[in-house]
């Protein structure tokens, strides 16, 4: 299987939690015999880009240097160049990034979602956080999260 993995600062993980998981699933996909694609935000120095790591492809990716937009503005950029790729499925980390699930559906491309804490709820993201990466105010009131 082909596969995309989406969302965070890339590998090799040097930052934290969503990035050590794309570390340790990419290569064990890659292990596997999957063709792991993995988005990675543009490293400063060209030699710091890889073409590949631990077995999975990388594709470097630029962002908005800006705390509350780098994310989304990289994964903008990741899911944009994804829908030109062939591949059978993608994982897409941080809640924030949900708002780009419908275009990945849209190509039918299988999604698999990584949810690391509540994005909502978290200072950086100011108040379109619960708007754009928390779940419906009805779930969230009824004090239900799936």
């Amino acid at each position: 299987m082909r596969i995309a993995l989406v969302g965070t600062r890339g590998v090799p993980a040097r930052y934290g939690g969503f990035e050590t998981c794309v570390e340790e699933v990419g290569a064990r996909l890659a292990g596997r015999g999957h063709d792991v694609l993995v988005y990675t935000r543009r490293a400063g120095d060209p030699a710091d880009r890889l073409s590949s790591y631990r077995g999975m492809r990388l594709t470097h990716l630029p962002a908005v240097r800006h705390k509350a937009l780098e994310t989304l503005s990289h994964t903008a950029l990741s899911v944009a160049h994804l829908l030109t790729q062939r591949v059978d499925a993608a994982i897409v980390f941080n809640a924030a990034n949900a708002l780009f699930l419908p275009l990945l559906r849209m190509r039918h491309i299988p999604v698999a979602t990584h949810v690391d804490g509540l994005e909502w709820k978290r200072a950086k993201w100011g108040a379109l956080a619960g708007v754009t990466t928390g779940p419906p105010k009805r779930w969230r009131s009824a004090g239900r999260m799936t």
